[in-house]
């Protein structure tokens, strides 16, 4: 904790979640493919913790950060802030 500033159990949260925001950000798999990709046991658990860490959910972050192939309106994202997902960060 000394190192890291956090537990390890968060420490590993937070790099779950990070992984969950690049497959939201660069792939089109579902909501529930991207938990099971990103660690979590269900889509359930994993829309709990990715709107405690990144406050936001899975959904709005894609539609916020998405690459989706099209330009998104002005100002898009600027409801949905881009959580780096580690305390302190």
């Amino acid at each position: 904790r000394a190192q890291t500033g956090t537990t390890p159990v968060q420490w590993l949260l937070a790099a779950r979640v990070r992984r969950a925001q690049a497959l939201l950000e660069t792939t089109t798999l579902s909501v529930e493919e991207v938990a099971r990709h990103a660690g979590f046991d269900t889509a359930t658990t994993f829309r709990a913790r990715f709107v405690r860490v990144g406050g936001t959910s899975p959904a709005a972050y894609r539609r916020a950060f998405g690459d989706d192939g099209h330009r998104r309106r002005a100002g898009a994202a600027d409801d949905v802030r881009r959580p780096s997902a580690v305390p302190g960060a």
